[in-house]
């Protein structure tokens, strides 16, 4: 057994590209070792700023002999009818270089053939190596690439070495050019340029001794126990961020970004003068974050609680955590040089905090004249007018006050006009800001909140008076459905890569805020028909607009964990929901839960209903509804009499016993499903006994009144089925018949 060792060593690969294709590269390397017999026992992927690769444990030294068979000419030409073999054969066997008397029968996709079986030595595994490496590399996905030299070769970055290693033998292969070898680079800066490697079980410690940590998962961990470490010499913790009194801390995702731009991260503590501490923490840990890749510095008290500030926001420290790329600043020059420039940066946004705090965001709003949306669509100015008439709208549905809603919405894109997102310098805190300024300006904490949150994920809380509030919930709905609905309105609509105004992520938004489980505290008094407000609002795309975001629901929900009930959601459960159209979407969400839950508590009943809800629409499909009577059903004492009555008697069992569970202050569709499944027993008796289209021509005057009757009976049973959902959808399990009549 051996070990194998590839780096393949470049320039620089952004940060973003490193994991995936250093994955990507060992994956397909191990996929092809696979289909040669050679799976390695253990692994280890490399992965770092200037190199990828893989170290792969335990492959054996040589391709086991197999044998193979080879198939020639149909057995109809290759013998004749005295089952000699016919000069066909003899071609046969002769290109092949093997006797006649070494052919015989075998199976093929053709059919019977004439063949033979011949040993095939197997390869050595340097040699399948020399194979499988170089075309996994030229398979890989390169979302961007490049070209260098005389403008032969493409890749990520240019390629300046390879190490590849099988035990202490250099397995002879060329990427992108470059001959494979044994010498490896340290750090740039401070390792070695040259680094001979004689046996992969040195190369990790090798390269580490050159200022090289080769293992992602290892310069993760680096970072993360010095940032903490370092905060609490201050007695603080690192980016941290209090979303909600209940909500907890969420660590930043710019650890991903600095694990990928270093070898040999080390991380230092930064001073900053205290004036720059009371900036809001938004402002200050973005600014850190965005423009020099650091983290903020949170104080916490002595039971690990993240310090607030007297209204409520997290405090931060004068300090930053950064993280260079080498293992020491022993002069302090990375370190004076880090906080000289942020200072700077810090500078600006103060600059610009302090200067639009004072302006007022009514003031802020008038500017937005000047700022062009769309040019079918007019500007800013005009969308906020929108924003503010389609909340005030939607705030009673919410039970929340139009008036707030409507303020809310009217300012949630003042911030646009203001300094600190209009100078380019902090983008990504639109909304953010607005809410900012609504707090300093005084504004009611729902209308500031609901403006913070509205690009981002909303969600109700409880305001100071034990209220759960739904008015951020209303604003971010007012903004992704104005977007929708003014864009399908001009015609600009996604059609198969083309997402205009990213239109999809905004009605998946809108499945979102309207779904989610969690989001009423009564689920039993909270309803609002999105289907319903579309039509109103926007009759010329309702339909359009309706299908569309139907497709999002479909794709969020196929596959989504089924909470409580277990599994995940099926393609033909969300079928049964979403044929029935757009509605209430949180409604709908319950009815897709409870129809997973009692179809996996009983599997069989709901095949057996599925296929007589599938044979009673059909049957009633194009009919006009007829009245029911008893007095049309065929005598008792008749098989398809005692059948139609069966079924008419659990039939209205069923209807009086569900109504109850269908009310408004109810809704129980779990237990209005377990109840549709009591009456399986009679629906299958009726279908195995009872001929419903039993006058198909209409010639007989009482068999077309006997059968108008059975249709009737049918169609009611329709509707009860499809009052949660359509279960001719729900696809029966492998195996099962449903009704057999």
């Amino acid at each position: 057994m051996a070990d194998f060792l590839l780096e393949i060593g470049t320039e620089e690969i952004p940060a973003g590209m490193v994991s995936r294709l250093a994955d990507e590269l060992r994956s397909r390397v191990k996929a092809g070792l696979k289909d040669a017999g050679a799976t390695p026992s253990a692994e280890r992927l490399i992965a770092a700023p200037r190199r990828i690769g893989f170290l792969l444990v335990g492959l054996p030294e040589r391709q086991a002999d197999r044998e193979e068979s080879v198939v020639g000419p149909n057995l109809s030409i290759a013998k004749d009818a005295k089952g000699n073999w016919t000069k066909a054969a003899e071609g046969f066997a002769r290109k092949q270089g093997v006797d006649l008397d070494q052919l015989h029968e075998v199976e093929s996709p053709k059919g019977p053939c004439a063949g033979f079986t011949r040993k095939v030595k197997g390869k050595s595994t340097s040699q399948l190596l020399a194979e499988i490496v170089p075309a996994a590399v030229d398979a890989l996905y390169l979302p961007k690439a490049m070209r260098w030299g005389t403008g032969e070769q493409l890749f990520v970055r240019p390629v300046r070495w390879v190490v590849a290693l099988l035990g202490g033998q250099i397995v002879p292969l060329e990427i992108k050019g470059v001959a494979s070898g044994r010498v490896s680079r340290g750090h740039r800066v401070h390792g070695a340029s040259s680094i001979e490697i004689h046996s992969p079980d040195e190369y990790f410690d090798k390269l580490r001794s050159n200022y090289v940590i080769a293992c992602s998962e290892e310069r993760e961990k680096k970072i993360e126990r010095e940032l903490t470490a370092l905060a609490e010499e201050v007695k603080g913790a690192w980016d941290v961020h209090l979303r909600d009194q209940d909500d907890g801390v969420v660590a930043s995702g710019l650890l991903e970004t600095l694990v990928f731009t270093c070898e040999y991260p080390t991380v230092f503590l930064g001073k900053i003068p205290e004036v720059f501490a009371s900036l809001p923490e938004p402002i200050f840990a973005t600014c850190l974050k965005e423009h020099q890749k650091s983290f903020a510095v949170y104080p916490v008290g002595n039971a690990g609680e993240i310090a607030l500030k007297e209204d409520d926001s997290p405090a931060v420290l004068p300090n930053f955590l950064s993280v260079m790329d080498g293992p020491a600043d022993p002069k302090g020059l990375i370190k004076r040089g880090n906080e000289n420039v942020t200072v700077s940066r810090l500078s600006d946004a103060k600059f610009f905090y302090d200067h639009d705090v004072k302006v007022p965001l009514e003031r802020r709003l008038e500017e937005l004249k000047g700022i062009v949306y769309h040019p079918k669509l007019g500007t800013y100015y005009d969308k906020a007018l929108r924003l503010e008439a389609l909340a005030k709208k939607l705030a009673p549905f919410f039970n929340e006050d139009p008036n707030l809603a409507g303020e809310a919405a009217r300012l949630c894109k003042a911030d646009l006009a203001s300094l600190l997102v209009q100078e380019k310098e902090f983008t990504s805190l639109q909304g953010i800001a607005g809410g900012l300024y609504a707090k300093a300006q005084e504004k009611d904490p729902a209308v500031s909140r609901a403006i913070s949150e509205h690009y981002g994920e909303p969600m109700p809380y409880h305001d100071r008076i034990s209220r759960l509030r739904f008015l951020s919930i209303v604003v971010a709905l007012a903004d992704k459905l104005d977007a929708l609905i003014q864009f399908f309105k001009i015609g600009l609509v996604p059609t198969g890569s083309k997402n205009p105004f990213g239109l999809r992520r905004a009605a998946s938004e809108v499945v979102r805020l309207l779904s989610a489980p969690g989001y009423a505290s009564d689920f039993s008094a909270f309803r609002f028909s999105l289907g319903s407000f579309l039509r109103e609002e926007a009759p010329a795309c309702a339909d359009s607009l309706g299908s569309f975001l139907l497709d999002r629901a479909r794709y969020q929900w196929e596959g989504e964990p089924a909470g409580a009930s277990g599994g995940s959601f099926t393609y033909d459960e969300v079928n049964a929901i979403l044929v029935q159209g757009l509605d209430d979407l949180l409604d709908m969400h319950h009815r897709l839960e409870a129809l997973h839950k009692v179809r996996n508590e009983s599997p069989e009943d709901f095949d057996h209903l599925s296929v007589a809800h599938k044979r009673a629409k059909n049957l009633t499909k194009g009919q006009p509804r007829f009245e029911m009577s008893e007095a049309k059903f065929a005598p008792a004492s008749d098989k398809e009499g005692a059948g139609e009555r069966l079924l008419h008697q659990a039939l209205l069992a069923a209807e009086n016993e569900t109504a109850p569970l269908l009310a408004p202050g109810r809704r129980d569709y779990a237990a209005f499903l377990r109840r549709l499944a009591a009456i399986r027993p009679q629906v299958d008796q009726f279908f195995d006994d009872v001929l419903v289209m039993c006058d198909p021509d209409g010639k007989d005057p009482a068999k077309t009144a006997l059968q108008q009757n059975r249709l009737a009976l049918l169609q009611r049973l329709v509707a009860l089925f499809e009052k949660v959902a359509d279960l001719s959808e729900i696809v029966p399990a492998r195996g099962s018949n449903g009704v057999t009549g």
